[in-house]
C-alpha cells in the first residue's frame, strides 16, 4: 500500500489506523509510538506526531480525542521523523506531496466523492468535504484561477461526532 492509501483510507474510514476519535491517548499511542510532542492547555491537549496532530478533551478524569488531522504539507520539506514508523511500515515510504487530482482518482476507485465547500477557507486554498461526513480535505492551489485537481494536498481533519 502506499501514502495515497492511507489518505483515503481515512477519508473513507473517518479514522486514522482504525482508530476511532474518542480514544484516549493511552490508545494512540499503542498504534502510532511515544515519539511526540503534548501542548495542555485548560482541558485540552494537542498532541503532535508530524504527520498526524491531534487534540483531546478532558471529560471528567479522563481524555478523549476530538479531531485528528493528518499535516500532509509538512511532508514537503522531507523532514526526518514526520511520519510515525508504524505508518510506515504499513504504507511504505511517504512522498513530499500529494496530487488533489490523483487523491480524487483514489477516492472514486474507494466509491466516495468530495464535494467542494463554497467560500474558500483561505486564498490559495479550497475545501472539500466527504460526501455524507464532517471530514474536510484541504488543498493548496499554487496559481489565482487554479482547478483544485492540479492542486496538492494540504490536510485532512476528521472532527468528533458523538455516537
Amino acid at each position: 500500500m502506499a501514502d495515497i492509501d492511507f489518505y483515503a483510507d481515512t477519508v473513507l474510514r473517518h479514522r486514522v489506523l482504525d482508530i476511532p476519535l474518542g480514544s484516549p491517548p493511552s490508545v494512540w499511542e499503542e498504534r502510532l509510538g511515544t515519539d511526540f510532542l503534548d501542548d495542555l492547555k485548560k482541558g485540552r491537549m494537542r498532541r503532535d506526531y508530524g504527520l498526524v496532530e491531534l487534540t483531546f478533551a478532558k471529560k471528567g478524569e479522563k481524555w478523549e480525542s476530538v479531531t485528528a488531522s493528518l499535516q500532509i504539507h509538512r511532508l514537503e520539506g522531507g523532514g526526518e521523523g514526520l511520519v510515525p514508523s508504524q505508518l510506515e511500515y504499513s504504507f511504505g515510504q511517504f512522498t513530499q506531496s500529494v496530487l488533489f487530482g490523483a487523491f480524487i482518482e483514489a477516492l472514486r476507485s474507494r466509491g466516495v466523492d468530495l464535494e467542494e465547500v463554497s467560500g474558500a477557507p483561505t486564498k490559495g486554498f479550497s475545501q472539500f468535504r466527504a460526501q455524507g461526513s464532517q471530514t474536510s480535505v484541504y488543498v493548496r492551489t499554487t496559481e489565482p484561477g487554479e482547478k483544485p485537481e492540479g492542486g496538492t494536498l494540504w490536510s485532512i481533519v476528521l472532527p468528533y461526532s458523538a455516537p
